[in-house]
């Protein structure tokens, strides 16, 4: 049950981060109001991820007390998710509601056992009892099993057995069905953001700048957030200026390039949350650059050459873009400045932001012209 049920929750999950919380155009297809916008949809897939080792477990008690435990704490489990379950069909507009789901038996039976023994052993309807209930103490290993005397049955003895493993199978059930749907849902959403994206990535090259802006806007408004000065006024700004100097035209050619490859890179991500295709990110697991290569002349041979690798200009250019005090500004510019000798746009560059310290758009775009110069710009 529980490998499989992740893999659906851990789907729901990237869609809610990447597309829900990203994008209007993805939120506005759901129930998406000021509740949702706090963690409360977070708390819904915390929930689930808490109870579903209770649900699954194959564990099974003798002592009565231990038994007593777990039968409450496994039932309240399966309640708990179908509550749940209910909510997300209505967050995400299936047109599902509780009505239907009491046409489920697999939903019933599960919360009629789990109301009788646990939610109201003592049920009464406007003063007057209508049944009450209590754990047998004979119960096998692998059943739950109480007694139950019910107006219906003019309040005589009944015992009450089902199979542990029934309940969790027809709870497994449950779960299936409602997340499958859920999950059609949200690939129809995906399915119809993916198109429009498409349509995005086709009208760039033929729309004014400030036709793409308020279209990026409207589709892709993350890409806003995803840089320094990427916001659309500075954007604005620095697009007025790209005939001043290369340092601007280079910046906005860099945000094209970026908001076309971030188009191609979210559709295709669209695509492989439904077709298991994603691969975790190496890049987290690529081994330290140590700035030596260790090459042996021939076989047999013992002598080792140590060859200094190729210089690099990343750590310095990480420092200069998140850390814009004059101090830290000079300490690593001067370490840049001493490998970049004779290069005197980097020169120029760095003069330029040292210059222009505290005004983002100039320091920025004159950092992104050195990154770019020096291959760096990835």
């Amino acid at each position: 049950m529980t490998k499989g049920f992740n893999s659906k929750l851990d789907k729901i999950a990237d869609i809610w981060n990447y597309f829900i919380l990203q994008y209007k155009y993805c939120s506005g297809k759901i129930r998406f109001n000021e509740d949702i916008k706090t963690n409360y949809f977070g708390d819904i897939l915390g929930y689930f991820q808490d109870t579903i080792e209770i649900i699954a477990s194959k564990k099974r008690y003798s002592d009565y007390s231990y038994k007593f435990v777990f039968t409450i704490s496994f039932l309240q489990a399966i309640y708990v998710q179908q509550d749940l379950i209910e909510e997300m069909l209505e967050i995400f507009k299936t047109g599902i509601n509780k009505g239907d789901l009491k046409q489920d038996e697999n939903y019933t039976i599960n919360r009629e056992i789990r109301n009788e023994l646990v939610g109201h052993p003592i049920r009464k309807f406007e003063g007057k009892l209508i049944s009450s209930t209590l754990f047998s103490y004979q119960n096998n290993q692998d059943e739950i099993e109480y007694l139950r005397y019910h107006r219906d049955n003019n309040f005589n003895y009944e015992g009450k057995r089902f199979k542990i493993v029934e309940i969790q199978q027809r709870h497994e059930k449950f779960l299936e069905k409602y997340f499958d749907l859920i999950l059609v849902k949200l690939k129809s959403i995906l399915d119809e953001y993916s198109a429009e994206l498409d349509k995005l990535e086709q009208v760039i090259e033929n729309k004014t700048f400030d036709t793409v802006l308020k279209l990026v806007e409207l589709y892709f408004e993350s890409i806003f957030e995803s840089d320094f000065i990427y916001d659309k006024v500075s954007l604005i700004k620095v697009y007025g200026r790209r005939n001043e100097h290369k340092r601007y035209q280079s910046f906005i050619e860099r945000f094209y390039a970026d908001l076309k490859g971030s188009l191609v890179e979210k559709r295709a991500f669209a695509k492989d949350i439904f077709e298991k295709k994603r691969i975790d990110n190496l890049a987290d697991n690529k081994p330290v650059d140590l700035n030596v290569e260790i090459v042996f002349t021939k076989p047999g041979d013992r002598t080792v050459q140590i060859q200094p690798s190729k210089v690099t200009y990343h750590y310095e250019i990480g420092k200069l873009a998140t850390r814009r005090n004059l101090n830290d500004f000079r300490f690593f510019g001067k370490v840049l400045k001493s490998k970049c000798q004779g290069n005197s746009l980097v020169l120029e560059e760095l003069r330029h932001m040292e210059l222009n310290i505290y005004d983002e758009i100039e320091y920025y775009t004159a950092l992104r012209l050195i990154s770019k110069e020096l291959r760096e710009d990835n």
